[in-house]
């Protein structure tokens, strides 16, 4: 694998990991019971996006990392998937 694949492998599985960690762990408007005129109830009081983000990136990085390993010592290989062998 050269650079540019990790890097778009990486791309990918960032925004992946980002949407499922992005819903975690909120506290709406509408769970605290705060009523705000022109705000959604389903609003996040403090959504820690810059938390979320760096959680994010460490999960991909494990993820990636567990890949490149797999198909580095051919664990699991292409031909293997597609049933080739």
């Amino acid at each position: 694998m050269n650079y540019f694949t990790l890097f778009g492998i990486f791309f990918i599985l960032w925004w992946i990991v980002f949407f499922i960690i992005l819903p975690l762990n909120i506290t709406t408007h509408m769970d605290k019971g705060i009523d705000v005129e022109g705000i959604h109830g389903s609003v996040p009081i403090n959504p820690n996006l810059l938390f979320k983000i760096i959680v994010t990136t460490f999960v991909t990085f494990i993820i990636l990392l567990i890949l490149v390993i797999i198909f580095y010592f051919n664990i699991l290989t292409i031909d293997g998937i597609l049933g080739i062998n």
